[in-house]
């Protein structure tokens, strides 16, 4: 079964006319995180978003317990937007997640070849095995690498970049992650966006 955040994804993929008239953003109250007594995670106006649980459908191999939110902005879907393939997802986990760059990596590698297998129902994505996430460690943040392709619309491959952190939240960690091209134009509000959601833990 396909997670609520892969079919809005490809609600979105099939809806442009939608998006020239984005939906309004939701109000704090209604956001699912708000509802468990912690602070909830912005989401800027037109940007969809999502909060899905562990195991993940399409990478359940991911050992992890706890949540997945996204963000990610109208233009994510089309490639001649500056803002394609632009977003910032965190793992609000229940367990420790400490996890070195090799472990980073891996789960990464595992989470976007899931992604795309799920996602490409045309099977455009012909070399699986050439969707490779990398993470150097540079010290509390990790400096990360994809080479993943867009199976949502053209079947060609993107080169994304960014980082993620790993901040306690009680036993458990929020890990935040920023993934973006080389050239998006919102990369500052990325990080501005993922700076945010460090402070959402609200756990004891």
């Amino acid at each position: 079964m396909r997670s609520a955040w892969l079919l809005v994804f490809m609600l979105a993929c099939g809806s442009s006319s939608r998006e020239a008239k984005p939906e309004p953003a939701k109000p704090e109250a209604s956001i699912p995180e708000a509802s468990n007594g912690r602070p909830s995670w912005t989401i800027p106006a037109g940007w969809r978003s999502e909060v899905i649980p562990f195991p993940l459908d399409f990478a359940p191999t991911i050992d992890h317990t706890g949540e997945e939110e996204l963000r990610f902005p109208k233009g994510f879907f089309d490639p001649a937007s500056l803002e394609y393939w632009s977003y910032t997802f965190l793992w609000r986990t229940t367990d420790a997640a400490n996890l070195d760059a090799a472990a980073l990596a891996a789960e990464l590698t595992v989470y976007f070849q899931g992604l795309i297998a799920a996602v490409d129902e045309k099977k455009q994505v012909k070399d699986r095995d050439a969707i490779v996430a990398r993470a150097t460690a540079n010290g509390a943040r990790f400096e990360l690498t994809a080479h993943v392709f867009d199976a949502f619309k053209t079947g060609q491959p993107i080169d994304l970049v960014g980082w993620a952190e790993r901040h306690p939240c009680g036993s458990g960690a929020i890990w935040v992650f920023v993934l973006a091209p080389v050239q998006t134009s919102i990369r500052a509000q990325l990080d501005e966006l993922a700076t945010a959601a460090k402070t959402t833990c609200g756990r004891g």
